[in-house]
């Protein structure tokens, strides 16, 4: 008898054996307790012998059978690996204090602007993994600031984000926010090869990759950046493979994502196998021990969810999640978020049709005096809202994807918009999930409506007019804020942030999402709205002899003028 080191693709060790039927026995008893996939049999001819990896078995064997000879490459082998499984115990061990800290002296040089303290110390557990390794903070917690400073940090001169194509100019807008990076973004009509090839930040979104599968294999990346992962978390899944693919000889990769990955086992796999192929490379292994596999009538159901403890305990070293209490101080009352969202065809169509129509309309009549000016500006406004609808309703896809991400997290979410079309789209797709206040809404059905989306965890959508349910009632079971459009008057959009966000309210942290149409009226409308919301901020809050209220008025005139240019743009 005796134990050699025989290393093949499959298994490290080999026990060889002359037959004795109590020794076959004990090998298929350890077969059947850990699988045949850990100790199995093998035969080639006449040679015949049981094969396995882990060391484990070797003082197994030794003890059942007294005299079995174990070759010196077995103790090499064994030695080497104690020696890398210490390693690897102070490595996880300086992971789990990190993954501990709330504060750090971890330094970042070269951003645009400081990140939060807990921030830092993401991007410290990112370095002490060694870059593969899965953020899973709630949405709004800075994610992708995060990822592009681990970047920064590494100095890595060429980096692909893969995300949902929603948000696809939200990275474009981070990495001009927090870094002096280059990127570009990918679309399925962009020639790969024609990119400068010093470009930072390589932007595209899971649907097409794909389409772009051959030439992205052919570029290095340093890092690949995995947002809102959870959309790869089926291993069949087209995106799933292509992903995986191209981040096979990726040094670093980090995942990203809002929800929590935990609730079934089975979809914990693939992000496992991505970030750590070596370790994670057997989906009926992890299937058979983590997922309480069973045979059904229907095939194999690897729904449940078994030796969770055991699994938990090793996957902390790849998980890093801060529930937002326990950051709370750290943050602002309110975080904006802005969205850009590019229209889709036959919007866009919509749109600049319009536009170009207001454009005659505006050539042809042009500025009047008297009672006939206030009507002409009264009908201009009527056709300046009809930009504004068809923007609201382009949004609509991109919201779906963004309530979605946040339901996922377990929050709820108010959703602000100026006219109904959208909104009602809204509240046929999520059905009772949501609840909304319109104008068209009986007064006396408001509380109860209030009352159920305060109350009620099966309905965590609240649709609302940003005038008709934007003032007089408390949204407070939310975190969560967004708006389809600008109101004319940034009072109307503080009103409505503070159904979420109420004076004097403790502990809150309130994430606002302005999503904005590229290349429409969006663009104009927030930048008149922030100056005239500044200019109230600094009268109201700012300092004796700042700014006079008759400084003040003259400013706000002004917006009120660049408004009226708006229209004559447009």
């Amino acid at each position: 008898m005796k134990i050699i080191a025989e290393k093949t693709k499959y298994h490290r060790f080999a026990f060889y054996y002359d037959y004795n039927p109590d020794r076959v026995d004990f090998c298929k008893a350890l077969k059947e307790s850990f699988g045949w996939d850990k100790f199995s049999f093998q035969a080639d001819g006449e040679i015949k012998r049981w094969v396995f990896s882990d060391s484990i078995f070797i003082p197994v064997l030794a003890e059942k059978f007294p005299g079995i000879n174990i070759e010196p490459g077995v103790h090499e082998t064994v030695k080497k690996e104690q020696v890398w499984n210490n390693e690897k115990l102070i490595r996880e061990a300086h992971i789990d204090d990190i993954r501990a800290k709330k504060d750090t002296t971890f330094s970042i040089k070269g951003l645009k602007k400081e990140i939060y303290p807990y921030q830092k110390v993401g991007v410290e557990f990112l370095v002490a993994s060694g870059g593969k390794a899965i953020i899973a903070d709630p949405p709004g917690l800075g994610k992708s600031a995060q990822a592009l400073a681990y970047i920064k940090y590494m100095g890595f001169k060429r980096s692909l984000v893969v995300c949902p194509a929603s948000v696809k100019f939200s990275w474009e807008n981070e990495v001009k926010k927090w870094t002096s990076l280059s990127c570009v973004l990918i679309d399925s009509k962009t020639d790969l090869s024609k990119i400068d090839s010093d470009t930072n930040i390589w932007i595209i979104n899971y649907d097409i990759l794909k389409k772009h599968y051959a030439q992205l294999s052919k570029i290095r990346f340093d890092c690949i950046v995995g947002d809102e992962v959870q959309l790869i978390k089926s291993p069949q899944a087209i995106r799933t493979k292509a992903f995986r693919q191209i981040s096979r000889d990726v040094g670093s990769i980090v995942l990203l994502s809002g929800t929590p990955l935990l609730s079934r086992p089975s979809e914990l796999f693939s992000l496992l196998n991505i970030v750590d192929q070596k370790t994670w490379n057997n989906w009926y292994d992890f299937a058979r021990r983590y997922c309480a596999m069973k045979q059904t009538r229907w095939g194999m159901d690897t729904s449940g969810a078994s030796n969770t403890e055991e699994l938990h305990a090793r996957i902390r070293r790849y998980f890093i999640r801060r529930d937002k209490t326990e950051v709370l101080k750290e943050l602002p009352p309110k975080t904006f978020i802005n969205v850009p969202v590019q229209l889709d065809k036959d919007t866009r169509k919509k749109y600049d049709s319009a536009a170009n129509d207001l454009a005659v309309y505006l050539r042809q009549n042009g500025v009047q005096s008297g009672e006939i000016a206030k009507t002409m500006a009264a009908e201009k406004l009527a056709q300046l809202n009809v930009l504004r609808q068809l923007s609201s309703a382009g949004k609509v896809d991109t919201a779906i994807e963004l309530i979605e991400s946040v339901l996922e997290a377990g929050e709820k979410v108010l959703v602000f918009c100026s006219f109904n079309a959208p909104l009602n789209r809204l509240q046929e797709h999520f059905g009772n999930k949501a609840v909304m206040i319109n104008g068209k809404t009986p007064v006396e059905d408001r509380g109860e409506i209030v009352r159920v989306f305060q109350d009620d965890k099966t309905v965590p959508i609240f649709l609302g007019g940003i005038k008709s349910a934007g003032v007089g009632i408390t949204l407070t079971a939310a975190s969560n804020v967004m708006f389809l459009d600008y109101s004319w008057n940034p009072a109307d959009h503080q009103q409505a942030q503070d159904r979420v966000h109420r004076p004097g309210q403790v502990a809150s942290s309130v994430n606002i999402y302005q999503l904005e149409a590229i290349d429409t009226i969006d663009e104009d409308l927030k930048n008149i709205l922030e100056r005239k919301q500044g200019i109230f901020d600094q009268v109201i809050d700012g300092a004796p002899g700042e700014k006079t209220v008759k400084q003040a008025k003259l400013e706000i005139d002004a917006m009120d003028a660049a408004i009226k240019r708006v229209l004559k743009d447009y």
